[in-house]
């Protein structure tokens, strides 16, 4: 058996995580998926008898929280004895529960996967204070827990540069795997006439680079170009005040939108704007070529790895002005038909699910 785990709740983790699964499953192999009890409005169609819900965790708070309910650990350490899983993989970080899952498997000789997202962060000057103390205990946790990882998998270059900055003293295995997705890109319109907005993918936290975004957004609007800007957001939006005064900008806030949801909102967008500050790779990318949506995209380390300047999107410098920003979205509007049908095209051949079988041989050797 195999364990898939993502016990600290992030909405796009659920793609990833049954990205995997249900490829197993088609490849043979018995999985069992532990969750954090958050996912559950995500997973009301899926086979309860392969999810195992643990904890609540989906901030420092809940994550504190269910750390010192014992209860939680007493359901891990019953399961675990129960199943002896041969492997684990970890797509996401849980403090507390990762440790002990990773200890407690390791001590009748199983595999520990860990998929690192988010290695190192060398310049955390994008980040508020608070973001920037929790980064430095992240990486911490993240170091101990590899000392049990017998395979970390990287998804980038940018990635893979960190992990061996931050990681020198990691004894076991690298490999590099894309950040795969499951495919739910059904009836893809490759015309722009169906589509209307041009979106960034929220909350919009430091790191994602909001103030640039609003640039665009104010320069669009002094020049009364037309272009029609959105906020998607499953996060409550502080200071509405400073977006709601743009009649070219929406804001779309819920805190469960569903996939269904979320997929029409990308088919009826023209492109999707990252002025990320930082990035070691791209969920939101891979959504958006997911749909055949285009990335106008800062042409950062990370980033410019996963958007392929006049082939998938385009790419600005960060510190360019608005006018550079909206030359791209020009661009993107007068070759979305091409840019739209390489998306869809790249995510297809790299980073649809179905791509997954051809690492699992390496990445569960000894433990499937």
């Amino acid at each position: 058996m195999i364990y898939i785990v993502s016990l600290q709740y992030s909405p796009i983790f659920k793609s990833h995580c049954y990205a995997m699964g249900n490829q197993l499953k088609k490849e043979g192999y018995e999985i069992k998926y532990l969750l954090s009890s958050q996912f559950q409005w995500m997973l009301q169609d899926e086979k309860a008898e392969e999810i195992l819900f643990v904890g609540k965790s989906k901030d420092l708070t809940s994550i504190l929280k269910d750390s010192i309910n014992i209860y939680n650990l007493r359901t891990l350490k019953k399961l675990i004895e129960k199943d002896q899983p041969k492997s684990v993989y970890f797509h996401n970080i849980h403090p507390l529960f990762n440790y002990y899952i990773a200890k407690k498997i390791k001590s009748y000789g199983g595999r520990v996967i860990q998929h690192v997202h988010e290695p190192y962060v060398e310049d955390k000057g994008a980040y508020g204070l608070f973001q920037r103390i929790w980064l430095c205990v992240f990486e911490h946790v993240q170091e101990k827990l590899l000392k049990f990882s017998d395979l970390a998998v990287l998804s980038s270059d940018e990635a893979e540069i960190l992990f061996n900055k931050r990681y020198s003293k990691f004894d076991g295995e690298t490999i590099r795997v894309p950040l795969m997705y499951e495919d739910l890109g059904i009836d893809i319109e490759n015309k722009i006439i169906n589509r209307s907005y041009i979106n960034f993918i929220g909350p919009p936290v430091s790191a994602k680079g909001p103030e640039k975004f609003m640039e665009i957004v104010d320069h669009a609007s002094n020049e009364d170009m037309g272009f029609k800007f959105l906020i998607i957001s499953r996060q409550n939006i502080e200071d509405k005040k400073k977006y709601n005064k743009y009649s070219n900008l929406e804001i779309f806030y819920q805190p469960t939108i569903s996939d269904n949801k979320m997929g029409i909102l990308m088919k009826n967008s023209i492109m999707t704007i990252t002025p990320y500050k930082t990035a070691r790779q791209s969920s939101v990318a891979s959504m958006a070529y997911m749909y055949g949506v285009p990335v106008l995209a800062s042409d950062i380390p990370g980033l410019n790895e996963c958007v392929f300047h006049e082939t998938t999107g385009y790419l600005v410098g960060l510190d360019k002005n608005a006018d550079q920003w909206i030359k791209g979205i020009d661009y993107i509007k007068e070759n979305f038909e091409f840019l739209s049908k390489n998306c869809r095209s790249y995510f297809v051949n790299t980073l649809s699910e179905k791509n997954w079988p051809k690492y699992f041989k390496e990445v569960f050797k000894g433990g499937s």
